[in-house]
Formats: structure tokens, C-alpha cells, sequence
């Protein structure tokens, strides 16, 4: 039984990761978008193999990385400017597992992660719980400043929470990692209302549109294969003053796995880890 079960999570998984290729191609080919990223990607067939793969991986690493939900948040260190990390929509802390280990051994040591409940929980409610937590944060940080760093859903949090004027002048960088900043039209599939939000001009996209930047650094990285964010122009932030920096193609998730991300995160901020 076990066995049996396995191996139906298993094909889901794999049936879901090519119904999300599916829409990816279809969505892109209405967008007029395929033909960029058949140039940026090095061929549009490879792009999407390395999606597929990348993207089925990141499940593999995912799925059992929830034990360590179990565990106590690994305590951050007391000095150096703090840097809060923010999972997307139905992930959690234990993304960032990987990723906090590169970030450590580049130097940057004070981490702390924000969690939330995307299931059951809206938009303003993640909100209001990380505004909560950068309030608590920034009281004790060293040089009165934070940095944000933002996986998919919880770049958007992010750059609603850096665009409130009580934070405005207090984020020292800012970083999304595949954020929807347009929306995504995979929210269509959405079974909540956190999910739903996320559809092309709904809730979730006007919010942050409305949000002002924070005069910061801020970097948008993403990926030409993205499975997660359709059309391909939904990854983009559409303001002056971002970095935006495109990865090799992969899995939306992938990104919180690859060494090419995380050097990509750590060369933007090694400036600033100098400079405390």
C-alpha cells in the first residue's frame, strides 16, 4: 500500500508539472512570447526540458524538507543588518532551507523567516503579519535597517510591506525571486482565495501596483521558463530603478534550490554585508 500510494503522488506530480508546461506554451504562445524565449532560453524545446525537470526535482526536495517544520528555526545570528525571507503561496519556512545555508556562507548570518497561512488566510492578512514581524525586527536591529528577500507570493508581501512609509526608509535591499508581479493566469486554477487573488488585475496585482518602492536596492530575478508565472511579462516588475536579472531556465521552485540564484542574491547584497 505504501508502495501504491507512492507511486500516485508520484504520477500526480508528474501530470501536474506537464499540465502547468502545457499552459505555459499555450499562454506565452498567445503573449507573442515564445519567440524571446526561444532567443533568452537557448531553444525553446530545452528551455521547457530543463523546466520540467527542474521543476520535478524541486518536489523531491520540497515534499520531505517538511519534516524540518518539526524542528526550531535555526537561531540568527545577533549581528549584521537582518535579512527576512518570505515563501510563497502554499509553501513554508523550510523553503528556504537551502537557500539560507549559501546565504550564511557568504557572510549574511542574522536570518529569520516570516511564515504564513496561504490556505486558508488572505493577502491583507499575510500583510499585516509581516509588518507585525519587521516591526519586531527592526527594534532590535543593529543598524536600524532590514533586508527582504521574497520567493514568488512572498515578493509581493514584500514590496507591499517596503512601500508602507513606516518602512519605507528602513529596508536596506529588496529581492524577489519569480514573483508574479503582474499576477499569474495559472491563478485561474487557484481552489482559494489567496490563489485567486493573484489572477491579472485582481486583488493581489493592484495592490502592489499601488505600493511605492522603497529607496533601496532592489533586485527581480527570474526565470524564461517559468511554471508557475504565465505569460512571461508577469515576472517583469514594469518600474525604473529594479535590477531585473534573468537565471537559466528552470523550475518556478528550482529557484530556491539553485546555486546559480542564490550567487545572484549574494553578489547584489555583498556590497551591503561590507558596509555594517
Amino acid at each position: 500500500m505504501p508502495v501504491r500510494v507512492f507511486l500516485y503522488v508520484v504520477l500526480g506530480l508528474t501530470l501536474f508539472t506537464l499540465l502547468r508546461y502545457g499552459i505555459f506554451l499555450l499562454s506565452n504562445a498567445l503573449a507573442g512570447r515564445l519567440g524571446l524565449i526561444r532567443e533568452e532560453a537557448g531553444g525553446l524545446g530545452s528551455a521547457v526540458a530543463r523546466g520540467v525537470v527542474t521543476a520535478m526535482a524541486a518536489d523531491v526536495v520540497a515534499l520531505p524538507s517538511i519534516i524540518f517544520l518539526a524542528l526550531p528555526e535555526r537561531p540568527a545570528a545577533p549581528t549584521g543588518t537582518p535579512v527576512l525571507m518570505v515563501h510563497g503561496l502554499y509553501h513554508n519556512r523550510t523553503a528556504w532551507l537551502v537557500f539560507a545555508r549559501r546565504l550564511r556562507r557568504s557572510g549574511f548570518e542574522n536570518l529569520h523567516t516570516f511564515g504564513y497561512n496561504s490556505f486558508t488566510k488572505d493577502f491583507d492578512h499575510a500583510l499585516a503579519g509581516l509588518k507585525k514581524r519587521l516591526d519586531t525586527l527592526l527594534a532590535g536591529s543593529p543598524d536600524g535597517r532590514i533586508i527582504l528577500i521574497g520567493h514568488s507570493l512572498g515578493g509581493l508581501l514584500c514590496r507591499c510591506a517596503a512601500g508602507d512609509p513606516r518602512f519605507r526608509d528602513k529596508v536596506a535591499a529588496l529581492v524577489t525571486l519569480g514573483s508574479p508581479h503582474g499576477g499569474s493566469e495559472l491563478a485561474w486554477l487557484g481552489g482559494n482565495r489567496m490563489a485567486r487573488g493573484l489572477i491579472p488585475g485582481r486583488t493581489i496585482p493592484e495592490a502592489v501596483a499601488e505600493a511605492p518602492d522603497p529607496d533601496c536596492p532592489k533586485l527581480a530575478v527570474y526565470t524564461m521558463a517559468d511554471d508557475y508565472v504565465i505569460p512571461l511579462d508577469l515576472l517583469r516588475t514594469g518600474r525604473p530603478g529594479w535590477d531585473e536579472r534573468v537565471c537559466a531556465p528552470m523550475g518556478h521552485v528550482w529557484m530556491l534550490y539553485s546555486p546559480e540564484v542564490a550567487d545572484m542574491v549574494t553578489d547584489f547584497l555583498r556590497p551591503l554585508r561590507c558596509a555594517v
